[in-house]
């Protein structure tokens, strides 16, 4: 069951489905690895491009019944918990009423009934989203079918079923159909389901996944196929040749019945192969012309690479496996190592000639390919990788980046390796210093090809310590080269920095995005590396380069160990404005989700005032301290997590940078401020955090993480929580105002604390205020009010209606708030 968990939980880290040969290479290629992708109750086989792959399923489904008593055997969570991670319905009033934990013990049982216990949120989503097919849109039929823009749909845009091209999800198609989730009928579609933005740039890879399943679950139902479920007599199949022989095999219409899988004898990792024997992996496009897969998971991808009756030419389009990388696209460099398999082998590789080659069975058997390792194996670098080299599907070198030459068909390891790469890095070097050199946008050194090996993109694996950092940088008038959002060089700033940049290239590499720099407008084309001015059409050229690592870094990153995990951070923070030792702001877009999730918030109980704005605050010191008490205090609670909660603190502007930087502090407490105990106050409602603040015209309010675990109503005495069974070991995480209903929240220690969002608001100008229709005209010059009422010119009087009653004014100021406790708690 361990090696069980370990395969699946790998399938569903790389989006559902890997290849065959990966998964061997990294897990293993013994019988018990074979036996396990057997099981057709938990994997399904199909072979896309050419390639042998194996896809997760699991026949655990999400409840979907608001009020279910718990008798059901499904999975009771949130759909947008399992989708996002979070809720936005937990932070209203009425609460949400689906569950949003895993560990509880109706959700605990099923999920270790189906072996499902090892997955994370994300993993589980990604393999319920390819194995249940009510969470998701399905693909229109008729728009998959017939001529024109819309098929055969009568729907038109207004159908419920996604419009995308079948073809598309499993190979290179040119057609006149939709090819793009983010297009209004598809986006609409999705977004009705309440499918998340951020979760389109994987739903190729699980749309793809769930039309494999449904292929294989037709070709495994002998009532579906009919006269498949004996596949003996499969011997002149459309001129394939004669494959009648195969008879020993004829008898599996049995299979149909999923339950006496038990009988059936263990498959070896040979058998496994057996099943791609035909497979030609290295062909241009990945199938020679004679050996076509029959296998019946195979069948939904030979329908994808047929010819395209749509398209211009009538050619077949069929995938060229071989393509020039984006390492060879010129001034780009790589994407983050995404290369497919080539025929040329590695220095480093083992033979190619199978283990079982001088056997008997292994002179009738074609020698196993020996994968061309594309990406640097990180477990290496950091001191151990468990699979070895021979074993491993990744290069094993100590450095993140390798630079190699392609000499008699085998790439050979360039020497200064360092040099090179602190060259490349460099946005102004087009050549290395090396004799020759090294041509970094044509990616040669002479006539002879050359390529960059690295770790995993480090938006990808957010996680790990030894990835790439890729920078985007442009060139100026005077040939300088300046970073994105860089101010560098006497330019505005770009609203878009790398990280952002980068982002959206791995989720499209021919998009082109927009941004703004100062007044100016401008466009970036991905495929061109081009920047273009919007008003005037100047073009700038554009370059992408990773950020450099130096051997003394690498060991550096070694030896140190942080507190939490390493490197991580939120995946929303924009890491180009992360800092080491202090902390960065970064100004929210008001049309952002974030931004109007802390305005909802606001907003609840606050009317009358303006936000004038909201900035997050990326403090990484504080937020691994925070998380290191959330793993402390969910092991000390059994495995469970622990509540958290959004709540306001209001204080003085001349206390905000120290919060920022070294959290809340409850020493500087005033003694008014202490009913429920010595500790840094929050509140539910900004109101009430609204009267701590200062007089000034703008006012500052934190909203902050707490972890406030179990709590208990608090006392002026405690300088800690209260014990839960009177000892001194087991005690409460917090204190309250109200146990059933909280309002007010108390901790005692600031790592339980991470001081998220800064917004700044004012009162509203009283012109803005809306005012009832309880105007009267009044014929004189102006309409007077008295101290501190609003005084409104003539010219406006026609803009207000007549009604025949005595004039009601509104004040120009907001209420004195009510008088303050302590203005804060912060270190002195």
């Amino acid at each position: 069951m361990e090696l069980e968990s370990e395969i699946l939980k790998f399938i569903c880290a790389s989006q559902g489905s890997v290849n065959t040969e990966e998964l061997l290479c990294n897990l293993g290629s013994g019988d018990a690895t074979a036996d396990i992708i057997s099981n057709r109750e938990k994997f399904a086989f199909c072979c896309p491009f050419g390639q042998p792959k194996v896809v997760a399923r699991t026949w655990l489904r999400l409840c979907l019944v608001k009020d279910c008593p718990g008798a059901c055997t499904g999975l009771h969570l949130c759909k947008k918990f399992l989708l996002t991670g979070s809720c936005p319905f937990t932070r209203t009033r009425t609460g949400c009423r689906f569950s949003h934990c895993l560990d509880s013990f109706h959700n605990a049982a099923k999920l270790t009934e189906h072996g499902l216990e090892s997955l994370s949120r994300s993993e589980l989503c990604t393999l319920l989203l390819q194995s249940d097919t009510r969470l998701l849109p399905q693909i229109c039929h008729n728009y998959n079918n017939g001529g024109g823009r819309l098929g055969l749909c009568q729907e038109g845009d207004n159908c419920t079923r996604l419009h995308i091209c079948e073809k598309y999800l499993n190979s290179v198609c040119s057609c006149i159909k939709n090819h793009d989730f983010n297009a209004p009928q598809p986006q609409k579609s999705l977004s009705d389901r309440g499918v998340p933005d951020q979760l389109f740039p994987s739903l190729m890879s699980v749309y793809a996944n769930l039309l494999a399943l449904k292929y294989a679950d037709r070709q495994g139902d002998p009532d579906a196929s009919g006269a498949d479920g004996n596949r003996g007599n499969r011997g002149n199949r459309a001129n394939m040749g004669n494959r009648g022989n195969r008879g020993f095999r004829g008898n599996r219409g049995n299979r149909g019945n999923r339950g006496n899988q038990g009988n059936q004898p263990t498959r070896s990792t040979d058998d496994i192969f057996a099943e791609f024997e035909i497979l030609d992996l290295y062909t241009e496009d990945g199938l020679s012309e004679d050996r076509r897969p029959t296998t019946p998971y195979s069948n939904v991808f030979a329908a994808a690479n047929d010819t395209d009756a749509s398209s211009d030419d009538g050619k077949s389009r069929q995938p060229n496996l071989n393509k020039t990388s984006a390492a060879v696209r010129g001034r780009g460099g790589d994407r983050g190592n995404h290369q497919p398999l080539n025929r040329s082998r590695a220095t480093a590789d083992p033979e190619s000639v199978s283990d079982d080659a001088n056997s008997e069975d292994g002179a009738k058997r074609r020698p196993r390919p020996v994968r061309d390792k594309t990406e640097i194996c990180m477990f290496f670098i950091k001191g151990h990788c468990k699979h070895e080299d021979e074993r491993c599907y990744k290069a094993h070198n100590k450095m993140p980046y390798s630079w190699q030459v392609l000499l008699d068909d085998q790439w050979t390891a360039l020497p200064n390796n360092e040099t090179i790469e602190k060259e490349y890095c460099d946005p102004k070097n087009t050549y290395s210093s090396s004799n020759p050199p090294v041509h970094f946008d044509t990616m040669t050194q002479g006539a002879n090809k050359v390529r960059r090996l690295s770790t995993s993109n480090s938006l990808v694996d957010v996680s790990f310590l030894h990835t790439t950092e890729w920078v985007w940088y442009w060139e100026d008038e005077h040939s300088s080269w300046t970073m994105y959002a860089s101010r560098s060089g006497g330019h505005s700033a770009a609203d878009t920095g790398s990280a952002e940049l980068e982002q959206k290239f791995l989720d499209n590499a021919k998009d082109v995005v927009e941004f703004s720099a100062g007044s100016q407008a401008y466009s970036l084309s991905f495929q061109d590396l081009i920047q273009t001015n919007k008003q005037y059409g100047t073009k700038k050229v554009v370059k992408r380069r990773p950020r450099f690592v130096s051997a003394a870094d690498v060991r550096a990153k070694n030896t140190r160990r942080p507190l939490a995990q390493p490197g991580t951070v939120p995946d929303h923070w924009d890491k180009t404005q992360i800092s080491q030792t202090g902390y960065k702001t970064v100004s929210l877009h008001r049309t952002s989700d974030e931004y109007m999730e802390i305005e909802t918030l606001f907003c609840n109980t606050m009317r009358g005032f303006d936000i004038v704005k909201i900035e997050r605050i990326q403090n990484k010191a504080l937020w691994e301290a925070f998380q290191l008490k959330n793993k402390q205090m969910k092991d000390n609670n059994n495995g469970h997590n622990v509540t958290e909660k959004k709540l306001f603190h209001g204080t003085k502007s001349e206390y905000v940078a120290v919060i920022c930087h070294k959290n809340f502090d409850w020493r500087v407490c005033g003694v008014n401020g202490t009913a429920f105990g010595q500790g840094s106050y929050f509140a539910r409602d900004a109101k009430y955090s609204h009267s701590y603040t200062e007089d000034s015209h703008v006012k500052s309010m934190f909203v902050s993480r707490l972890l406030v675990g179990d709590y208990t109503r608090g006392s002026s005495s405690y300088r800690k929580p209260p014990s839960k069974d009177g000892g001194v070991i087991n005690l409460y995480d917090s204190c309250v105002d109200d146990e059933i209903k909280p309002s007010i929240f108390v901790v005692f220690d600031s790592n339980q604390i991470y001081p998220e969002y800064l917004l700044q608001y004012k009162s509203t100008h009283p012109l803005h205020i809306n005012i009832p229709n309880e105007y009267i005209i009044i014929p004189t010059q102006y309409i007077i009010i008295p101290t501190h009422y609003t005084v409104i010119p003539t010219q406006h009087r026609h803009n207000l209606p007549l009604i025949n009653r005595t004039p009601r004014f509104t004040p120009s100021l907001p209420p004195t708030p009510s008088p303050k406790k302590s203005d804060s708690c912060v270190i002195s």
